[in-house]
């Protein structure tokens, strides 16, 4: 299977080295040409705990190149599908320019983002456009530019989006769900957990939640996400932002799993060593999601008529951290 992958972060570079471990041809598009010269001299590889082998990817097994020629190199020599892994904060900035010569083209997509947004942006720039969300519980840390780390095994779950096309009208054709299984048996070979969902959207704010609550607090007290669970004061301020986000949800109308915060407090237990990716952006000095994480809920509420202090002061706190100093 021939696969486009945009973003070679920790989650790209995951997923690149794992597909073409198992035979798919991966073209790596990256942001910057000092990873692609690393990546073509030295390869790819992804290392896991001490009881499982790594996988070590030579450079001539795959393309690197720099994301500003995708256009052009699709157009001539088009892939079978599209992986998005760029942040929600780059993939605003840079992918509408970047896709706007696909708009008139029936390509297949699928985007790996947390928060929310990005899909509705993609759907109105690229109408033609087969899209699907994807939503990973995978954990991976990118140590170098040509090395990453699993750091833990999760389930990925996709889904065609919107949700229910057939209600619009949308009906998905035979060629689409082949491919779409091709997909799934090839992310499955590659070592994944993959499956079709057809209510990712509520996987979605599932997610949402969750990162609303722990990434955010993680990096301002610049703490892995056990560390949350040590104390009553942190624990309550989790609490009070829970709190605010449910009631967004139930004034929107989105559902809520009733055992919510359970599974938050679990998440933080079964990822307790693990850096949050916000956590990584702020000791990077790196620009976060926190815009379209909790800045989500603030938008979400506003239009409800309603007040969410705390959720507007981590957005205003978190974008302050990440302003370089002059």
């Amino acid at each position: 299977m021939k696969i486009d992958i945009i973003g070679a972060g920790s989650l790209g570079l995951l997923l690149a080295g794992k597909l073409i471990h198992t035979g798919n041809e991966v073209r790596l598009w990256c942001r910057s040409v000092e990873q692609c010269r690393e990546l073509s001299n030295s390869g790819l590889t992804v290392n896991y705990e001490e009881d499982q082998a790594e996988i070590k990817i030579s450079g001539d097994q795959f393309i690197s190149a720099p994301v500003r020629d995708f256009p052009a190199t699709y157009l001539r020599e088009p892939s079978e599908w599209i992986f998005i892994t760029l942040k929600q904060n780059i993939l605003h900035h840079i992918l509408p320019e970047l896709l706007l010569p696909l708009r008139q083209r029936q390509i297949h997509i699928i985007c790996f983002q947390n928060g929310i947004g990005h899909m509705e942006m993609l759907q109105e720039l690229l109408p033609l456009a087969d899209l699907y969300a994807a939503v990973t519980t995978e954990a991976a840390k990118r140590k170098t530019l040509t090395t990453v780390f699993h750091a833990g095994k999760g389930e990925t779950w996709l889904g065609n989006w919107p949700v229910g096309k057939h209600m619009l009208g949308k009906h998905p054709n035979d060629q689409d769900e082949v491919k779409v299984i091709s997909l799934l048996e090839a992310l499955l070979l590659a070592g994944f957990t993959a499956l079709l969902s057809k209510e990712v959207d509520t996987m979605i704010y599932r997610k949402l939640l969750i990162n609303a609550v722990i990434n955010p607090l993680t990096a301002i007290w610049r703490i892995p996400n056990g560390g949350l669970l040590v104390s009553k004061q942190r624990m309550q301020l989790m609490r009070d932002l829970y709190t605010e986000a449910i009631s967004v949800y139930e004034a929107c109308g989105i559902a809520h799993d009733v055992n919510a915060w359970d599974n938050i407090l679990e998440v933080c237990e079964s990822t307790a060593g693990n850096t949050s990716s916000m956590l990584a952006d702020v000791i990077a000095s790196r620009a976060t999601e926190i815009r379209w994480i909790n800045g989500s809920l603030v938008d979400m509420a506003e239009r409800s008529g309603m007040a969410v202090p705390l959720h507007r002061w981590i957005c205003r706190l978190i974008e302050g951290m990440s302003v370089e100093e002059r």
